[in-house]
């Protein structure tokens, strides 16, 4: 696409995340028998969501995978990077599978804002060197279509090129925290070191966002997935709070109904008037006001999906 005039493109680095690079000619169907999703339907292009479970159906991660010309490759969160490929290893066995981490690959999104024309030059960020409709097209740089409308981008550190002396793994942090908040409002999860191997995937409302297929065969964890799926006993799911005052709280903090726990958090930001969270609750207490363990009132908001 043309960038119409007065606007700059410009990088959000996303530290966060990084990728796996899974590559073989088995690799396909060895991530098939290892994750939630239909890999056999990465071949059409898609960016695919998918989770990595534990033999009991419990989340290690979640993982936005596209599969290339070389292989597939899984954008996850950094601080998971290493425990699933070893996870994953372990299964390989006879399998052509080499699965690495990519640590060539720095992941972010691009921004294309408009803006006045004496500051089209914004400080302590970066661009990607190359123009905005070539980059699912460049060789070396792996484009997520991580949500409607919202790509991420793995790209070679080269391929960044920073507008000021800051690096770009070193962008200011309002901007990531505004990225997150928004994740949160949308009702996307995430799963990271503290909160891996809590949940199952319908906790975390993956079967609301297509990221489990019921008719793709077995794979690690799949007995619990389904047999949660066919009885209909989803008991919790991932829900949407809002507290107006304080500090983000910790993953697996309590949300408490009546004094009990109702619910834990999954994910938090601050917002310009508070905090916005994803907690898995307890379907007794959705539509309810919980209590943060310190007091602070979680008023629950709606997301933008049905339940």
């Amino acid at each position: 696409m043309n960038e119409p005039p007065n606007t700059t493109v410009r990088a959000l680095p996303l530290p966060g995340f990084g990728v796996l690079r899974i590559t073989g000619t088995d690799a396909v169907a060895f991530l098939q028998g290892q994750l939630t999703n239909d890999a056999r339907l990465l071949a059409d292009g898609r960016t695919q969501l998918a989770a990595c479970c534990t033999n009991q159906g419990r989340v290690i991660a979640l993982l936005h995978l596209r599969q290339t010309g070389d292989g597939v490759y899984a954008l996850l969160p950094a601080d998971l990077l290493t425990k699933v490929a070893t996870h994953l290893r372990k299964f390989v066995l006879r399998s052509k599978v080499n699965i690495q981490e990519a640590a060539d690959l720095q992941v972010g999104t691009v921004l294309v804002e408009s803006v006045a024309p004496e500051s089209l030059r914004v400080p302590d960020q970066a661009t990607l060197s190359m123009p905005t409709a070539q980059v699912a097209d460049t060789a070396g740089v792996i484009s997520f279509q991580y949500a409607p409308g919202h790509v991420l981008i793995a790209a070679p550190s080269l391929s960044w090129r920073p507008t000021s002396e800051g690096p770009f793994e070193h962008a200011d942090a309002r901007p990531q925290e505004d990225w997150l908040a928004g994740e949160i409002a949308a009702g996307r999860p995430q799963v990271h070191a503290a909160t891996s191997e809590q949940f199952i995937p319908q906790m975390l409302n993956l079967d609301l966002l297509d990221g489990i297929s019921f008719t793709k065969g077995c794979y690690t964890g799949q007995e619990i997935v389904a047999r949660t799926h066919h009885l209909g006993r989803v008991k919790r799911r991932t829900l949407r709070f809002h507290v107006t005052t304080g500090t983000v709280p910790a993953p697996l903090s309590n949300l408490l109904l009546d004094g009990a726990k109702a619910a834990q958090v999954l994910m938090a930001a601050m917002t310009l008037d508070g905090v916005e969270l994803l907690a898995v609750t307890s379907l007794d207490a959705a539509g309810k006001l919980l209590q943060l363990e310190d007091g602070r009132v979680a008023e629950p908001r709606a997301l933008p999906y049905g339940w």
